[in-house]
């Protein structure tokens, strides 16, 4: 009664179950299990029963068209590659006639005989090498380390190597001994020696080891033909060939990679002679479509030689006021490099005449500038010429403008701070003091060398100096390679280059502002020069009248009104629809 019939039956159910666990032995969790493993098993019996079509297919989420797949293997590009990448095409818009704005752009390419290199087999070679004797080398050392020993310094003679002009002698000093007390004795071994100039290396550079180079006896000549040979395919049409160094190693250098040159000296030391060997390499390595030459030389006398080459881009200058408008020019070709550069997405010259070759445009030379004689330039312009050789030596590197600048008074007023800055590569012949070196190399040793050729070079990057014996070249065979030069294609010089360009202040449009579009003062020498040359464009106008390029190109464009020349066409030069001889009346 106090539970009910309901609480009744629970109860009884419960104390069954209990008692058959209790009889049994059973747990009450297993049993629990045991009962939904059989669920399952009956559950997955009655799935597989039923047919195929019934079952729904589990949803497929697609992936989007730009992503791929989370597995996907990316093979990635190295992040240096063996190979370059070419530079890219890319051309963007322009509404403006693409006429010629370099000094080598002509509008079409224009076709040449094919350039035969100069016979190299025209340079002489010298005749065989005097070695220095094995006795006359053990007396020097014998001397060289009794006189050391006179004044308190043990060393041994560890080694020795002959070069052209000096040998040097490698000595190795007791623990304890100070470098620099061998080198204050330089006079003494001088005297000792009963020599000349003696240098001495306290230390040798990389070596454990003190170098004294005294001067041979019997120096040998060094000819360009003893040294010339073909150069790594790595170097550009720049690359010239100097001399050989103390060991008798041929020395050669790329001008393209200095970038820029100085070479100082006093009268007679070989400055000159290191010029024509440079030029000479050039003329025998490069051809015109390669490399176009300004020569500057102020004494009229040393590059008169090359007037006839077809690598000149004007004649030999020998006028300071003419130097200082051709370096402005070349400053102005500089930066219009830079233009089609931007232009081309290209960095330097190789890759924009890469660029140009695949697309059948004429590709850019190298232009070398060499002055003979900076300090005739630097009395008469100094700030013309010291603001263009410094902007040219700053900024020309990457589009293929090069320096070699030459003097014979290396003092501070000529070789300034600026101009020593941005020159880094060197070649210091023999100067007279100490000071002249330091001013050159930055530190002494030219003051030590021997003259007629002696140099020491100090490339770009480094510190160390290197010793060389600078290749001879004579005036006959300079004349020979020329005159092969100058026998296969005729010279394209451009004297308006020599003079200064018009300042854009003098153009029609900058008087007042106001202009008549279809008069000009210049338009009838215009029409002349665009009919005798059959050749339109808006830098011939701008080299033949020395205007700027606003006012050339609106001559341009009153050409095209008068029907003397075609309208744009494109990447197509402008025709002109006059014959050559038929007067043009106004």
């Amino acid at each position: 009664m106090l539970v009910g019939a309901t609480g009744t039956t629970i109860v009884g159910v419960l104390a069954l179950v209990i008692g058959g666990l209790l009889l049994s032995g059973a747990s009450a969790g297993a049993l629990v299990r045991r009962s939904g493993h059989a669920v399952r098993r009956a559950h997955t019996r009655a799935r597989r029963a039923l047919p195929l079509e019934d079952l729904e297919p589990a949803p497929v989420i697609p992936l989007r068209a730009h992503e791929p797949p989370v597995d996907v293997v990316h093979d990635f590009p190295d992040v240096i590659g063996d190979t370059q990448p070419p530079p890219l095409l890319i051309e963007p818009p322009s509404t403006e006639d693409p006429d010629q704005t370099s000094l080598f752009d002509v509008g079409t390419i224009e076709t040449h005989e094919e350039y035969q290199l100069p016979d190299r087999g025209i340079l002489r070679r010298s005749s065989a090498a005097n070695e220095v004797s094995g006795d006359i080398a053990e007396r020097t050392a014998a001397a060289l380390v009794q006189t050391l020993k006179h004044f308190g310094i043990d060393a041994t003679i560890v080694g020795q190597i002959s070069g052209p002009r000096v040998t040097r002698y490698e000595l190795q000093l007791a623990p304890g001994t100070k470098v620099s007390k061998v080198a204050a004795l330089k006079d003494d071994l001088s005297y000792a020696l009963a020599t000349t100039e003696i240098r001495i290396l306290a230390p040798i550079p990389g070596k454990q080891a003190v170098g004294v180079e005294i001067p041979n006896l019997s120096p040998n000549l060094v000819t360009l033909g003893d040294i010339f040979d073909d150069l790594p395919a790595t170097a550009s049409p720049l690359a010239v060939w100097l001399g050989k160094d103390i060991s008798g190693t041929a020395v050669w250098a790329d001008l393209a990679r200095m970038p820029h040159l100085l070479i100082a000296g006093t009268t007679g030391s070989g400055k000159s002679g290191c010029i024509n060997t440079m030029l000479t390499s050039v003329l025998l390595r490069s051809t015109p479509d390669e490399v176009r030459m300004i020569l500057i030389d102020p004494k009229r006398i040393e590059l008169g030689f090359y007037e006839t080459i077809p690598h000149l881009l004007t004649p030999v200058v020998s006028s300071p006021k003419q130097a200082s408008a051709a370096l402005t020019n070349v400053v102005a070709e500089m930066e219009r490099r830079y233009e089609k550069l931007s232009v081309l997405r290209a960095r330097n010259l190789a890759e924009a005449n890469r660029t140009l070759r695949q697309r059948g445009e004429q590709s850019l030379p190298y232009l070398l500038v060499v002055i003979d004689e900076l300090a005739d330039l630097m009395m008469t312009s100094p700030q013309t010429v010291e603001d263009a050789v410094i902007r040219l030596a700053q900024k020309s590197r990457a589009v293929g403008i090069h320096l070699v600048l030459a003097t014979q008074r290396p003092s501070v007023d000529v070789i300034t701070g600026m101009i020593k800055a941005n020159v880094p590569s060197r070649i210091a012949f023999a100067v007279s003091s100490q000071t002249d070196s330091r001013v050159i190399l930055d530190t002494a040793g030219a003051e030590s060398l021997l003259g007629q050729g002696d140099m020491l070079f100090k490339p770009l990057g480094t510190s160390r100096l290197q010793r060389v014996q600078g290749a001879y070249v004579s005036e006959e065979e300079i004349a020979l390679v020329v005159s092969q030069c100058g026998n296969q294609r005729e010279q394209e010089l451009d004297e308006s280059l020599l003079e200064l360009p018009e300042p854009l202040a003098e153009d029609v449009d900058a008087e007042d502002g106001e202009f008549d579009p279809d008069e000009d003062p210049l338009l009838e020498k215009a029409i002349d020069i665009v009919v005798q040359t059959q050749t339109a464009s808006v830098s011939l106008l701008q080299r033949r009248l020395r205007v700027g390029y606003t006012r050339a190109g609106r001559l341009i464009d009153m050409l095209e009104r008068r029907g003397i020349i075609s309208g744009y066409e494109g990447s197509k030069p402008r025709r002109v629809l006059v014959p050559e001889g038929e007067h043009v009346a106004l």
